[in-house]
């Protein structure tokens, strides 16, 4: 039986219940950093108190890989570019920001995690892509901006696995013959073995589809002959 809006709407609560999750949590360090940015200079060392429990608590959980506050530029006193970014099952403090294997600076404010919130002032969900910077791994990364003083001072964020999201979101896709995508279109996890992680789908020729709330999310079921 072909799958219709309505069937699809319980596999679009999953998605979206999984990533209010996480913008939950992002959210609760976003109000503390926006509080602290909010009352004079702040430091790498600042960041780092407010941030690092709560980081590493939503590493506790499992969902995500990495997790932290990665500083816009000039936003710290005595950095020009920082991450308070925790990774890893040993959760691991990245620190400075260096581009992999050359020790230079790594200009992260054009990425798409980064700019689009900048852009918009939102919350963006990026990927999925290979985190060449961070894991070297296939990841979304969900990011919402820290504002202060009229102006975006950072962002706080997560990354995620696709390979964690596909053991959550796998089963409830796979019962409609559904494909989570994001924004472009791109996929992340589809009931059709045809269709690998990064995949780019016409969602617009789509059969149905139904996106996860407010978030650049759809799950979509493909009109015959797609995929």
């Amino acid at each position: 039986m072909p799958a219709t809006t309505t069937t699809l709407g319980p596999a679009a609560a999953r998605v979206t219940a999984l990533f209010e999750e996480l913008f939950g949590d992002i959210d609760r360090v976003r109000g503390r950093l926006e509080a602290l940015f909010g009352s004079g200079p702040v430091d790498a060392a600042a960041v780092l108190a407010v941030v690092e429990a709560d980081a590493r608590r939503l590493l506790d959980r499992g969902t995500a890989l990495g997790a932290g506050f990665v500083a816009g530029r000039d936003a710290l006193s005595d950095h020009t570019l920082y991450l308070a970014w925790w990774q890893g099952d040993d959760q691991q403090l990245l620190g400075e920001s260096e581009a992999p294997a050359s020790g230079a600076p790594f200009d992260y404010t054009r990425r798409e995690w980064f700019r689009v919130p900048e852009e918009t002032g939102r919350r963006h969900v990026t990927g999925p892509y290979v985190d060449y910077v961070c894991t070297d791994e296939y990841v979304v990364t969900c990011t919402a901006p820290v504002l202060a003083n009229g102006r975006m001072v950072g962002v706080v964020g997560a990354d995620v696995l696709v390979e964690t999201l596909e053991g959550i979101l796998l089963d409830p896709l796979d019962e409609v013959g559904a494909t989570l995508v994001g924004e472009h279109g791109r996929t992340i996890v589809s009931a059709d073995h045809r269709l690998a992680a990064g995949t780019i789908l016409d969602v617009g020729a789509a059969r149905e589809r139904v996106d996860c709330a407010d978030l650049p999310l759809s799950v979509v079921v493909l009109a015959d002959g797609q995929g």
